[in-house]
């Protein structure tokens, strides 16, 4: 067993969390995210998912579940503990989460898996094997860390999306969820993202937290509402940008009170995104799983 595995199985047993669960001890592939989803689950040393490490950013990993099922049990508790609209902060009972699902895709950076376990150690709440093996593999790569009888963050995060979704469906998820990961991977990016949603008119937040809980997250979470804010400004080419927040504004109606000016805040965020991202990264909206040297020639 490896230092790092023993390590693993030690916090586990102090926290009270149960005994690591069983996991291959090979290092994930450095992979590009195209070849995430290209890999075929033939190649994954666990038939129910496969574990990568984002070359662009390596203390990202990615996790492609085999289906739904195996993802739920791994994420679900998570992300109604974390994101949730109504549930957030309350880790659920196997019987509250029946018939629930979480998200088709998923991502956790590191505080917030910290979060997540420490708060289920505390109160010896029983998780599931998949949630088990989730905390062994953070703290095997690093995403968490044993401090005397506690997890703290390391570095990085945890993003997920499923075999189950369509080949459509796979790209544009993981394409969002990847910008998630920038924001975990890069201090100056989280950073920059922070200080233009502060830089936004009160009306212009409550346009995106209107959006966030009408998709059903928590937009009260100020680092929730932050990261969503920045993920979905640049899952998509700047160019798309106008017609999908049009959509929204259609969406909420004009009993909302939001206008087409906040909008077009949320486009002039969009560019600063863009270019922030560009200049630190070589990476444009929309672009992530494109080859570096794409986005040289990129409009």
């Amino acid at each position: 067993m490896s230092h790092r595995a023993l390590l693993g199985l030690t916090v586990s047993l102090v926290l009270g969390l149960g005994a690591a669960a069983p996991q291959c001890q090979a290092a994930p592939p450095i992979v590009s995210l195209q070849t995430v989803l290209t890999a075929s689950p033939a190649s994954w040393a666990d038939p129910s998912y496969g574990l990568f490490r984002w070359e662009s950013f390596p203390t990202i990993l990615v996790v492609d579940t085999l289906d739904f099922r195996f993802q739920d049990e791994m994420f679900s508790r998570l992300a109604f503990f974390l994101e949730k609209r109504g549930f957030r902060g309350r880790l659920l009972s196997d019987s509250e989460l029946a018939g629930r699902h979480g998200w088709n895709a998923h991502d956790y950076g590191a505080q917030e898996l910290a979060d997540f376990f420490d708060a289920a150690a505390l109160l010896h709440f029983p998780l599931d094997r998949a949630e088990y093996l989730l905390r062994d593999i953070a703290l095997r790569e690093g995403v968490l860390v044993g401090s005397h009888d506690r997890l703290v963050p390391g570095e990085g995060g945890i993003i997920s999306i499923s075999r189950q979704s369509s080949s459509i469906e796979r790209r544009l998820l993981l394409t969002h969820e990847s910008f998630h990961g920038i924001f975990f991977a890069s201090p100056d990016y989280r950073a920059f993202c922070f200080r233009l949603w502060d830089s936004l008119s009160p009306a212009e937040r409550a346009f995106v937290i209107r959006f966030l809980d009408d998709l059903g997250y928590d937009g009260q979470s100020r680092y929730l509402a932050v990261n969503e804010f920045q993920a979905y400004l640049m899952q998509q080419p700047a160019a798309f940008a106008p017609a999908y927040f049009q959509r929204v504004l259609l969406r909420f109606g004009s009993p909302s009170g939001h206008s087409a000016r906040d909008m077009a805040a949320l486009l002039s965020s969009a560019d600063l995104l863009d270019s922030f991202l560009r200049s630190h990264f070589a990476v444009r909206a929309g672009g992530t799983l494109l080859p570096s040297s794409a986005v040289e020639g990129a409009g």
